[in-house]
């Protein structure tokens, strides 16, 4: 639907208005028949930053259209169209959050030498002078290679044929999500279905060119060599702040990760010591649905150096008859669904209880914390029930859980007897 057409209708109605931080949004009721009804939103950006991604561009990003408007006194704004049952006020919180999220991953990106395209700048970022493949080349040298809690990076300098640069390339330690794929996408990188510096594994990969001078110090080289460095602290905030905004706009029909268009990496070639992957199981609208529909007396959150404790608690509480959300009961339910949005339905609203492992490498990972944030959020909602159970593998604090709420140590209790004491809490 055009712009145009987004303020025009024999008869407009404006429904509802809201205001965030330099942003003023107006739901409106468009009717040209007795069943020809519509609904328009509309944004009036009031603010602006000097440098990075401005309001303006994050609305484009979500599916907003800019042009003349007859709503604001200013003349002009972003609209697109909604449904009828559009949340105008959770809209305006959760849009605030998503806007200062991405300014987060904007601020990591660039400290990883990844520039963020910005529709206002009306040009695509890319990685210019890179030609080939990434991988192939008369000269390649390995230069450093870097990991952090969920990714191994191997930075290395092609030289000759098509290309002089240097090439980042990326190994997810989990099989990626489709929102993760789709992340990488949005970055513009590239995949690669055999690398030789992850022993032939798949990987994701983007090139920096070589902009030379006189010496090494007029060169990019160092630029290059900084950027690469950096991605051990900043690159998975990076990915978790982006997946954030996906998940906070998700709700509302809108997303700037397009999961349908990315297509997984080519494995490399089966072979008697790796055999083939068998084929995903057919997911149907109606399996997802009764994942999502589905209730739990509880959903257990964990890094996965615990998965091994996680499975003893599910299997002894599933045993008594008790309904558990462990990941690994559903494989084939979570297989290429919207990660971010079926998890936040589990965690915040489908269960009675959440039990969450507390350690180290649960701070660090980016998928407990979305775990964590949406029992978070369903533990505020509880005004006082007991919602989050915590589990102390290691003596940690958990970002937003206070220090005074009764856990269980490993200290003291073997799982099997956590698992009984839970069982108790619920049938007791």
């Amino acid at each position: 639907m055009s712009h145009a057409s987004l303020h025009q209708s024999l008869k407009t109605e404006e429904v509802a208005t809201g205001a965030v931080d330099g942003l003023n949004v107006k739901l409106v009721r468009l009717q040209d028949g007795k069943e020809d009804i519509r609904f328009s939103l509309h944004a009036y950006v009031s603010t602006w930053i000097s440098a990075g991604f401005q309001l303006g561009d994050f609305l484009e990003l979500a599916g907003f259209e800019k042009g003349r408007c007859a709503f604001f006194p200013g003349g002009e704004c972003y609209a697109r169209q909604v449904s009828g049952d559009f949340n105008l006020g959770a809209f305006t919180d959760a849009g605030g959050r998503a806007y200062q999220e991405l300014r987060g991953a904007e601020t990591h990106l660039q400290r990883c030498g990844i520039f963020l395209d910005r529709p206002s700048a009306r040009t695509r970022r890319g990685y210019a002078g890179a030609r080939g493949d990434g991988h192939t080349s008369p000269k390649q040298t390995s230069m450093k290679q870097a990991e952090d809690d969920n990714f191994q990076f191997a930075f290395t300098w092609l030289e000759g044929g098509q290309d002089k640069g240097w090439a980042t390339h990326y190994r997810p330690k989990q099989d990626p999500s489709a929102e993760l794929m789709a992340a990488f996408n949005y970055l513009d990188f590239n995949q690669f279905g055999q690398c030789p510096e992850f022993d032939f594994d798949p990987c994701y990969w983007h090139f920096v060119s070589f902009e030379g001078g006189r010496n090494h110090f007029e060169s990019n080289a160092g630029f290059a060599h900084q950027s690469f460095d950096a991605h051990a602290e900043h690159f998975s905030p990076a990915l978790e702040q982006l997946l954030e905004v996906h998940r906070l706009l998700r709700p509302f029909g809108m997303s700037f990760l397009r999961m349908a268009e990315v297509p997984l990496p080519r494995p490399a070639p089966a072979s008697p010591a790796r055999p083939a992957v068998a084929t995903a199981p057919r997911l149907t609208p109606a399996v997802i649905a009764a994942l999502m529909d589905q209730q739990f007396d509880v959903a257990v959150s964990f890094a996965g150096p615990q998965r091994d404790l996680a499975q003893a608690f599910s299997d002894r509480v599933k045993a008594v008859g008790l309904e558990v959300f462990y990941d690994n009961y559903y494989p084939a339910q979570l297989w290429g669904t919207d990660l971010p949005v079926v998890l936040d339905t589990i965690y915040r609203k489908n269960s009675k209880y959440c039990a969450i492992f507390i350690s180290g490498e649960y701070n660090k990972r980016m998928w407990t914390n979305h775990e964590r944030k949406s029992a978070q959020a369903r533990a505020l909602e509880e005004r006082g029930n007991t919602y989050i159970l915590p589990i102390k593998v290691e003596d940690v604090e958990l970002p937003g859980l206070a220090p005074t709420i009764g856990y269980v140590s490993l200290k003291d209790y073997t799982i099997e007897q956590i698992a009984d004491l839970f069982i108790e809490r619920v049938k007791g």
